[in-house]
């Protein structure tokens, strides 16, 4: 019994100093989407795409996750073919239901030309999508909007980049 005391008394300290190891994973996501405006003839069109993903083919062992962080969000409009003048009217980037980017009156051409990336800092949005992550690993991106093309058609992609790091 003299020896039971001092031994549990060991191992209750020795366990007591054992941090609990935390494994991070950390990767890029980067989806596009191309959409396609016909002439217009002087009224504005309506475009929509849909892509879908699932965290499960980027994250191993997404079921043991403990936390996501978005370290980085953002898109770009590339690959313009066709109409140099289309502009879209307005438009909305959605994921998983969540609106991350609201866009309206932009010359595509001109922010491919100024290799324009715009950024998704606001900490609500980035809150509920990694929220959002946790409880579902499906991705629906979702790019909607309105756009006019008045010379001729044209087709650019929208790309979205986004960095997580996963916590185990």
């Amino acid at each position: 019994m003299k020896k039971l005391f001092p031994f549990l008394l060991a191992l209750i300290v020795v366990q007591s100093c054992e941090e609990p190891v935390e494994i991070t994973e950390t990767m890029v996501i980067n989806q596009s989407a191309t959409v396609t405006i016909e002439q217009t003839n002087g009224t504005a069109v309506n475009f929509n795409d849909v892509i879908e993903g699932d965290l499960n083919q980027v994250i191993s062992n997404f079921n043991s996750i403990n936390d996501i962080t978005i370290d980085s969000l953002s898109y770009s409009f590339t690959n313009l073919t066709g109409n140099e003048n289309a502009s879209i009217v307005n438009a909305a980037i959605e994921i998983n239901g969540i609106i991350v980017a609201d866009v309206s009156d932009l010359n595509i051409a001109q922010e491919i030309d100024n290799e324009s990336v715009f950024q998704i800092t606001d900490l609500n949005v980035l809150d509920q999508l990694e929220t959002s992550f946790l409880n579902n690993s499906a991705v629906i991106l979702n790019l909607s909007g309105m756009a006019i093309s008045e010379e001729g058609d044209v087709s650019f992609d929208i790309e979205l980049s986004m960095q997580l790091t996963a916590s185990f």
